[in-house]
């Protein structure tokens, strides 16, 4: 799926991810952290209903209601006008 068709996204596979909020994009170098904790996957597309993370050590299983507003929160942070070039 590709991160362009999307206003907002959070993914994050193995070793590259990205953050997309309101069109502002930015590379993922480290995986993010979800309510205290690195995971190891994420794809996270609210526009389509996608809520899916794997935390360290465990499977792939639908994001909680606690881990969605942790997600919603990173991407205000990560996608702040100040901090893209």
């Amino acid at each position: 799926m590709s991160i362009s068709l999307y206003a907002t996204r959070l993914c994050w596979y193995g070793h590259h991810g990205a953050a997309k909020l309101h069109g502002v994009l930015v590379a993922l170098s480290e995986p993010p952290t979800i309510c205290g904790a690195r995971v190891e996957g994420i794809d996270y597309v609210p526009e389509i209903g996608m809520r899916r993370i794997q935390p360290r050590n465990d499977g792939w299983r639908d994001m909680t209601t606690t881990e969605v507003a942790s997600a919603d929160e990173l991407l205000r942070w990560i996608t702040r006008e100040d901090d893209v070039a």
